[in-house]
């Protein structure tokens, strides 16, 4: 008996889903560069071919990788006209994010440092997590000191997120003090402004 539609669409969208989890695990160990669609589509047991029937390009691929890890992670992190407790609450989900989305945020990570890759990761990140709206606030509330604290903010994210991805290999100790740490800080730093 032949399949209905609804269960060739559930077929393909199941397929596109390995396909992008594939997609990004190999990205994320290999490189982007050294990552062809040829590698993609032998581990995920399909055709080069069939591989652009489901994406028109590597690039098409890789957009559709991180908007939707950035849609998973992103749960309205930072809400427009947010108070200083939704301010650190968003960066305690940022900071939670990395270690339950380790594959992507190491694949952002290595793209964001990649020539010629890391701006188109870098915007479609931005636009999906509305990190305008932490800028927004830190304008309101910081005035000239706005761009410093979002580059402090930024610094302080990179940072763990580096130590939380690949320093388990030199960690001595658990990462969750540091995770403490961090969030003290920040709560001190932004509960009065």
């Amino acid at each position: 008996m032949p399949r209905t539609k609804e269960q060739n669409n559930a077929i393909k969208i199941e397929k596109k889903q390995k396909i992008m989890s594939i997609a990004l695990h190999l990205f994320a160990e290999d490189g982007y560069v050294h990552t062809s669609i040829e590698k993609i589509a032998t581990h995920a047991g399909i055709s080069k071919g069939l591989m652009y029937s489901y994406f028109r390009s590597k690039d098409d691929l890789l957009r559709e990788i991180i908007h939707k890890g950035a849609e998973t992670i992103s749960g309205n992190l930072f809400p427009e006209n947010m108070s200083a407790e939704e301010l650190i609450d968003g960066v305690e989900k940022m900071l939670d994010g990395i270690e339950a989305h380790k594959g992507f945020f190491k694949l952002y990570t290595a793209l964001s440092v990649q020539p010629g890759v890391s701006q188109k990761v870098g915007y479609i990140v931005d636009t999906n997590i509305d990190f305008h709206h932490l800028i927004e606030y830190m304008q309101q509330h910081c005035g000239d000191k706005a761009h410093e604290e979002v580059l402090l903010l930024s610094a302080i994210m990179k940072g763990y997120s580096l130590l939380a991805l690949y320093g388990s290999s030199q960690r001595l100790v658990s990462i969750e003090p540091l995770k403490e740490t961090i969030m003290n800080f920040i709560r001190e730093r932004y509960s009065n402004i």
